[in-house]
């Protein structure tokens, strides 16, 4: 078919009532009404390397009702109920009567377009050029994490948050020896270029989970994947390696993630140890841009050694409980800290000491929960050995 009888082509009611299938608001079937013919559409996609970015619906709502008044402009106004996340996005949709320009617009870029007639394509261009200010990454919020979910429709990212962690220090909390791997790490999550594995491991309540939360909240601007324990040994499988290839430029947790990275010698399982290999330092890597954090609690001889290989593996640190003089000081700051805030102020109101404040004392190095639980009672019975 020319363009020239395209243009011209009129299509009666019953024809026109095929826009009804694609959009229940049917701003199709008004351009119709309103122009006599079919509109040409205008439709957005995107990267999925950056797929954290989307229109700024509500601003640029606002920023349409300044620049136009009401004989300029008509719209409607909805609301998107994600019934997943629980979320609630506000769209809208638009009639421009000068320039004959129809739009529908939501925080999810796919989900919106343009409708304009084949004389005004240079209304279009200035209307696009007005909407790509609003074209922006999500403002930067301390402690987001997003976790994988999973639904009768696949897998999808759902938002989260975790609490801060108060009185944070490295120098406090951890031995000596971490301060130069806290610097690796921390360099390698700010660098958005870079692929490769990090490996936390120790026994339980030496202190990693409270260093990945401190990461998370001390670099809002990176994207943080949870895998929680039960989705971990679908790593490998083909649905789950499709989507953990969109996580372009992300940071993904691995926690609990012994048994899917053993060495394959001994287990014969091959399929999750050669995702994170591929992701973080094979073909794919340099595109994919995705960083791995695993942790567990089993001994690191028993993890696959291809995942140990320099260039690979930017850093590998085992947390212990702390030395006998961390310990102890650690006790120090955190008893005589709620012991401040129990109303003990000097002339000047600051806060002191008790004149007869004493610290708890250990005779042997503790883990970070003991330390900070450490007047709870303990419901662990010590099994004594038959000698």
């Amino acid at each position: 078919m020319k363009d020239s009888n395209f243009k011209n082509l009129r299509l009666d009611q019953t024809m026109s009532s095929v826009y009804n299938e694609v959009d229940g608001l049917s701003l199709q079937n008004l351009f119709y009404t309103n122009n006599g013919y079919f509109p040409n559409c205008y439709m957005f996609t995107k990267d999925y390397k950056n797929n954290d970015k989307y229109f700024d619906v509500a601003k640029f709502f606002d920023f349409l009702k300044e620049k136009y008044n009401e004989e300029e402009m008509s719209y409607i106004q909805y609301v998107t109920h994600n019934i997943d996340t629980k979320e609630d996005n506000f769209g809208f949709c638009i009639q421009l009567l000068k320039e004959n320009i129809y739009a529908r617009f939501e925080k999810q870029i796919n989900e919106s377009y343009i409708l304009y007639g084949h004389d005004n394509v240079e209304s279009l261009k200035n209307f696009t050029n007005l909407l790509y200010d609003f074209y922006v990454s999500p403002e930067e919020e301390k402690g987001n994490i997003w976790k994988i979910a999973q639904s009768s429709a696949g897998f999808y990212l759902q938002k989260s948050k975790i609490k801060e962690v108060k009185n944070f220090s490295i120098e406090r909390q951890y031995n000596d020896d971490f301060a130069h791997e806290d610097e690796k790490i921390r360099r390698f999550v700010a660098d958005k270029d870079k692929s490769g594995l990090i490996i936390l491991h120790g026994e339980k309540g030496t202190g990693k989970t409270t260093y990945i939360r401190n990461l998370i909240n001390t670099n809002p601007d990176r994207k943080f994947v949870y895998v929680t324990p039960d989705l971990v040994p679908l790593l490998g499988q083909p649905a789950f390696t499709t989507f953990i290839n969109t996580l372009n430029d992300h940071i993904v947790i691995l926690e609990d993630c012994e048994e899917v990275i053993r060495d394959r010698k001994n287990t014969g399982m091959t399929s999750g140890v050669s995702t994170i290999l591929n992701m973080s330092d094979g073909l794919l890597a340099d595109d994919l841009g995705i960083k791995f954090i695993c942790t567990f609690n089993a001994d690191v001889n028993d993890i696959d050694s291809a995942l140990m290989r320099k260039g690979r593996l930017v850093s590998k640190y085992e947390f212990k409980p702390l030395t006998v003089e961390k310990t102890n000081n650690l006790l120090e700051f955190i008893y005589s800290e709620k012991a401040k805030e129990e109303d003990n102020e000097d002339e000047n109101g600051i806060p002191e000491l008790p004149k007869d404040f004493v610290a708890p004392h250990s005779n042997k190095g503790l883990t970070l929960a003991d330390i900070y639980n450490y007047e709870d009672d303990s419901y662990i019975k010590e099994r004594k050995k038959i000698i």
